[in-house]
């Protein structure tokens, strides 16, 4: 198996990060037309009425917002990584957001299923990342105690 250095591996999730950045605002363009793609692939968009597809739209630039948000936060924690600052209590702050992220897209994705059932699987697997992400966290607290509690007995 392929194995890089630490140093190239955080410089990749960087790189990758700021490709989802940009494919985020890719999508944040092309919204509208994928919206009403998903919901004439689903339902006869005669009889669809315009407030669902508004709904749809808002609920779509909803977890947009939040995922960009997400993003964002995995940036500044991957910028922590690099600059060897992992077990700080920023860093599992960091990783709290981007877990609180994964459960609210979840419950945006509830809403969603209203309207596609797919969105309910989608949920789950959401708030599934987001509890996974949780443990992390707190392994990471925990580690970070740990780390501040050896800094003073030295």
């Amino acid at each position: 198996m392929l194995k890089i250095s630490k140093k190239a591996s955080v410089n990749l999730s960087m790189i990758l990060s700021s490709l989802f950045f940009v494919g985020l605002i890719a999508g944040a363009v092309a919204m509208p037309t994928f919206v009403n793609s998903i919901i004439e692939l689903v339902y006869n968009p005669a009889t669809f009425p315009a407030m669902d597809r508004a709904i749809c739209l808002a609920l779509a630039y909803l977890i947009l917002v939040v995922c960009l948000t997400a993003n964002c936060v995995i940036f500044a924690l991957l910028k922590t990584v690099k600059s060897d600052n992992v077990f700080t209590p920023k860093s599992v702050s960091l990783i709290r957001a981007i877990s609180w992220c994964c459960f609210l897209v979840g419950l945006l994705f509830l809403a969603v299923g209203y309207y596609f059932q797919l969105g309910f699987l989608i949920a789950f697997a959401a708030m599934f990342l987001g509890l996974c992400i949780r443990v992390v966290k707190n392994v990471i607290e925990q580690a970070t105690e740990i780390k501040c509690e050896n800094d003073l007995t030295v």
